[in-house]
């Protein structure tokens, strides 16, 4: 299909405005469909957009504070304008306030994706350790010694099952 406004090039961005109850489909190669944005017929709508639309309040930085990654000097500013990380230090960097986002689309802040069925049960297990392990720290911590021993007991059955 040709594009509907300069009828040379391929169509190949397709819009949909709505006025007055009337649907319109328009049909335009990229060119036309950028100088059209850039008369404000159309508004560029882009995943940034979108993540800045659903975040907006949480994404939104006090300008007094300027948060910037030490590894590649990437600042918070720039990763609310692109929706990407210049580095896995970022990740740590702007922790505070990917945090809220993060459990905010996933509903939670922990990694629960899929694990290949042969070694699922050894990842099952040794999650349960690691859980244990902190548990047993804090029994300790807070002098609840049969606690403790119960955990410790728990955790060298399932260390022996592996």
């Amino acid at each position: 299909m040709l594009c509907q406004n300069c009828q040379q090039r391929t169509a190949n961005v397709h819009f949909t405005q709505i006025k007055n109850n009337t649907k319109l489909d328009i049909y335009l190669c990229e060119e036309c469909a950028q100088e059209m944005s850039q008369q404000d017929f159309i508004s560029p709508f882009g995943f940034n957009d979108l993540i800045s639309g659903l975040f907006g309040a949480q994404l939104k930085q006090e300008p007094a504070v300027k948060l910037k990654c030490k590894n590649c000097g990437m600042e918070y500013d720039e990763f609310l304008k692109t929706s990407r990380l210049g580095c896995t230090q970022c990740y740590k960097a702007f922790a505070d306030k990917l945090d809220p986002i993060v459990k905010r689309l996933h509903g939670n802040g922990e990694h629960h994706g899929k694990v290949p069925a042969r070694v699922s049960s050894n990842v099952n297990i040794n999650n349960e350790i690691d859980k244990l392990k902190q548990l047993l720290n804090e029994a300790i911590k807070d002098e609840k010694y049969e606690e403790a021993a119960k955990i410790r007991d728990r955790i060298k059955s399932l260390e022996v099952g592996q």
